[in-house]
């Protein structure tokens, strides 16, 4: 994996988009990597849940013979945005409930891909 201060450093540059809560990343593997999972969630089991839910979407998207590019748990007081971040991460992004998801998620892949290579 690439050098976690410079991961970190992206992370905390989409925490700092408006409306984002917090932000995790997390192995495809369903372990916490790094970030701030939201408050008062269990972090283990908070990112082993996520990256079930994005194994499922892939393997639906892949059944219909698509690509994945996010899924969004819109929940009542706030979203989830999961995506992946490279081959062996997801990114988790936490928003406030009156966000939009789209271009949220479009600003951190964009932000995330920078450092890809060197996940």
């Amino acid at each position: 994996m690439g050098e976690l201060s410079q991961i970190r450093n992206v992370l905390d540059d989409i925490k700092n988009l408006d409306h984002v809560l917090d932000v995790s990343l997390i192995s495809r593997g369903g372990m916490y990597i790094t970030g701030d999972p939201p408050k008062g969630v269990h972090q283990e089991t908070f990112a082993a849940m996520s990256a079930i839910i994005i194994g499922a979407a892939e393997t639906t998207s892949a059944e219909l013979r698509d690509t994945l590019n996010k899924v969004v748990l819109q929940l009542s007081n706030r979203n989830l945005i999961l995506t992946g971040a490279g081959p062996r991460y997801l990114l988790v992004v936490a928003t406030d409930a009156t966000a939009d998801v789209n271009k949220i998620a479009n600003d951190a892949k964009e932000r995330i891909s920078k450092i890809e290579l060197t996940l």
